[in-house]
């Protein structure tokens, strides 16, 4: 098991550093940036080893870990292992319980103080969604051809509704107490269809359907709840390579009017996913100039030159749906909507141009500090500068950070002072912490934990202020036998101190003999 695994990282090391045509790159990541966790983390998605989410009210946080889940009690400063492994998890709103999605797609209703179950609902094969309503009365359930909504006190279903399709996203209509889901994508002679279904929480009256042009991906809804937007990265059919009939729209920003009977209203120019302030009074998207279609255009005039940047940030006023465009560059980019909603951080150190073959050779070994190993390659696929800095939405400027780079990949926005964010390490040892000052647009390298051991995962209290940092530590050795140990380190200092909590994990099980060679027998990790 521990080989093939170790096999599978060296052979993903190798594969992510080819790059693919821009419209076979249906899986990466441009547009609005998922990796702020400023609220938490994102709840109900597929969880991953090293991941944690924080609960709305702050009480508690859940850990992913490669073999088992942990709650931790951060009034108690304890923690519960789980006597199942969830596969989606999501904290309820108001109360110190959670919803997670057993391996047989059950929704287990937990009581977060014991880590007991309270109810389990009915099995649903193949979820893809999951979700809770923020009044805590509803769970959205999804898999490959329908929804359900379950009660969120009982488990019963309420609400059981064909899809069309695997459920990928959702958005909820509070005033409304109804929610919107979007289906995959199907082509028909060429061009694409996204099935999106708004149905009432409460079952009461009938749901709605329509039907968007355009492929699937995450929901913005207006606070007034009036309209929404849907806006993919990439929106591309795979046909064979002699097929000259392509989609001439590529990934447009699909507008949907919510009214008594919801309609699609038309699609701009932009790709996403879209970004909106909490205040809604704008949307930002982005513009590429290999994939747009003249004829979105109601003023010809408006279309950048071919001669100019690829990339423009697109900001779309979502009541008249008239938009600006400012170049920003010929690197793929993801952003994201400062706290303030005044501006955006823009982090573009995804890039895809062109096809670009590179060997690479990856080396990876084992111990009790963890996986570690280094990736290197033949060619520089990654040859332009990255945009990395600060959009200003008013003056329409960008503004390059100084310091290191610091990348976006998982971050936190605190009421005050810097964003907190944790780059990627070559190495497999989670992500090096930075800090970047948006008063004076700079970036510096912060100590957090232990020196060189790299951080899992960063999350944000509800407060505002209370940073927690998922830090790695070298596993125990007890009798000659090794078990997994982390902590939860609550910082209102950046992570200088760990004065505001800290929670020690150690496994009960160990993962391996304390060996020289420091083997995982039966896929545990070393982290």
């Amino acid at each position: 098991m521990l080989r093939s695994t170790l096999l599978r990282l060296a052979l993903f090391a190798s594969l992510s550093v080819a790059c693919v045509p821009q419209d076979a790159a249906a899986g990466l990541e441009g547009g609005a940036n998922a990796n702020d966790r400023t609220k938490g983390g994102a709840q109900g998605e597929t969880l991953l080893t090293g991941a944690m989410t924080v609960s709305p009210r702050g009480d508690y946080v859940f850990a992913q870990r490669n073999a088992v889940s942990v709650i931790y009690d951060l009034g108690k400063k304890t923690f519960t292992e789980l006597d199942f492994q969830p596969t989606r998890f999501v904290f309820s709103p108001k109360a110190a319980f959670g919803y997670a999605l057993a391996t047989d797609g059950s929704v287990v209703g937990l009581d977060l103080a014991t880590g007991k179950k309270a109810w389990q609902s009915t099995p649903m094969a193949k979820v893809s969604l999951l979700r809770v309503s923020a009044d805590d009365r509803s769970i959205v359930q999804g898999d490959d051809h329908q929804i359900r909504v379950l009660d969120a006190a009982s488990g019963a279903v309420r609400v059981s509704e064909e899809l069309g399709g695997v459920a990928s996203f959702a958005a909820f209509l509070p005033t409304a107490n109804k929610v919107l889901v979007a289906s995959d994508t199907r082509f028909t002679d060429h061009k694409p269809e996204t099935k999106v279904l708004v149905a009432d929480l409460s079952g009461l009256t009938p749901v709605a359907r329509l039907a968007v042009p355009n492929c699937t991906a995450p929901i913005e809804v207006l606070p007034d709840e009036t309209r929404a937007f849907l806006s993919p990265t990439f929106c591309a059919e795979d046909v064979p390579a002699n097929t000259t009939q392509t989609w001439t729209n590529p990934d447009p920003v699909s507008v949907i009017d919510l009214g008594a009977a919801p309609t699609f209203v038309k699609n701009l120019p932009g790709f996403g996913p879209v970004a909106m302030p909490a205040d809604g009074g704008r949307v930002v998207a982005y513009l590429d100039m290999q994939r747009i279609d003249a004829s979105m255009f109601a003023d010809p005039k408006q279309i950048p030159s071919k001669d100019g940047p690829q990339y423009h940030l697109m900001v779309i006023d979502p009541k008249s749906l008239a938009f600006s465009l400012t170049p920003i560059g010929n690197a793929l980019p993801r952003f994201a909507l400062s706290r303030d909603g005044k501006g955006l951080l823009v982090d573009a150190s995804i890039k895809v141009k062109t096809r670009v073959k590179a060997k690479a050779a990856a080396t990876l070994t084992i111990g009790p500090s963890g996986i570690s190993g280094q990736v290197s390659a033949e060619a520089t696929v990654f040859q332009e500068k990255s945009p990395f800095g600060w959009f200003d939405l008013s003056t329409r400027a960008f503004t390059a950070f100084s310091g290191p780079m610091a990348g976006l990949d998982r971050f936190v926005q605190p009421s005050e002072g810097p964003v907190v964010t944790l780059m990627r390490r070559t190495d497999g040892l989670g992500g090096d912490a930075f800090t970047i000052d948006l008063d004076v647009k700079s970036t510096q390298a912060i100590a957090v934990g232990v020196a060189n051991s790299g951080l899992r995962d960063v999350g944000l209290l509800p407060d505002g202020k209370t940073v927690a940092f998922r830090l790695r530590l070298t596993a125990s050795n007890k009798s000659s036998k090794l078990y997994s140990r982390e902590a939860l380190c609550l910082s209102l200092d950046l992570g200088k101190t760990c004065a505001a909590g800290y929670i020690e994990y150690e496994a009960k099980v160990p993962f391996a003999d304390a060996d020289p060679e420091g083997s995982c027998p039966g896929g545990h990790d070393c982290w």
